[in-house]
């Protein structure tokens, strides 16, 4: 058999092979991760390092400002952040203006709950209805606009929100959103403290003169900034596996279009001489 009838029939495989085929490469690194190298850019590196600088004596306040559908973008990020923070000592106040909000932070808090105590290390304050005008509220007066958590704790008995009456008193604020990041620094920026926004791929380039004005302290952009965020940790894990499977999906399919367009001009050159 010539190599022209090799290409030929490689060109006619059966498509259910390929699918397969393409749900192994993707499978691989996500149970195995290749450790392939990833570049690190400024706003990640510029991101890791303001909540680096954090202690344990701060408190920051965490904003879910996302719905479920866009978890698989945004979550990653918070992963990697929870742990930075939570290992560094420093404390997490947890609300949103997006009715997810409570569930999402659970969820997020739950590895956490052996070793940290609620309402001294982490509060849930919950959902807050009203949009820009819920984070005006809050961002003025956090015990008026959250008076129980989520337990139903009355939230001027909580230890961790002692010093906390408001936005300004705390040593950061990171919001995570599947929306712009605009009304955050309008509603903020008035405070004068750090701001880092989390945000799906798609809005985050809208966000970047905040980035470049000063307006926000770190950004960070879906899977590709939460696998650079675990590769500066030096703790690679699901985002970094993920785009693994992502880079070699992508290589694959390069591969099947060069095999498929080689195997049709071959057809077409062999069909000519004859």
């Amino acid at each position: 058999m010539t190599s022209v009838n090799i290409i030929q029939k490689m060109g006619n495989i059966d498509k259910r092979l390929l699918y397969i085929l393409l749900a192994l490469v993707l499978l691989i690194p996500m149970v195995s991760p290749l450790g392939l190298p990833i570049s690190i850019s400024d706003a990640t590196r510029q991101s890791f390092d303001a909540i680096d600088e954090l202690g344990a004596k701060d408190t920051v306040i965490v904003d879910f400002g996302y719905y479920v559908d866009g978890a698989p973008d945004v979550e990653p990020i918070v992963i990697p952040i929870f742990k930075q923070l939570f290992s560094r000592g420093v404390k997490i106040v947890a609300l949103g203006m997006k009715d997810h909000a409570p569930m999402l932070a659970d969820k997020l808090f739950k590895p956490y709950e052996d070793s940290k105590t609620y309402g001294t290390d982490y509060v849930n304050l919950g959902y807050l209805a009203g949009a820009e005008t819920a984070l005006a509220a809050w961002s003025k007066d956090l015990k008026k606009a959250f008076p129980r958590d989520t337990r139903g704790n009355p939230t001027s008995g909580l230890p961790i929100l002692d010093n906390i009456n408001g936005a300004a008193d705390a040593d950061m604020y990171i919001f995570f959103t599947d929306s712009a990041a605009d009304e955050w620094v309008r509603q903020l920026g008035q405070y004068n403290i750090p701001l880092v926004a989390g945000l799906i791929t798609v809005v985050a380039p809208q966000a970047e003169p905040f980035l470049a004005s000063g307006q926000l302290r770190g950004l960070l952009a879906g899977l590709r900034s939460a696998a650079e965020y675990e590769l500066l940790m030096g703790e690679p894990g699901s985002a970094a596996a993920a785009m693994d499977a992502q880079s070699v999906g992508h290589l694959l399919l390069i591969l099947f279009i060069v095999f498929g367009n080689v195997s049709y001009f071959a057809s077409k050159r062999r069909e000519a001489a004859l």
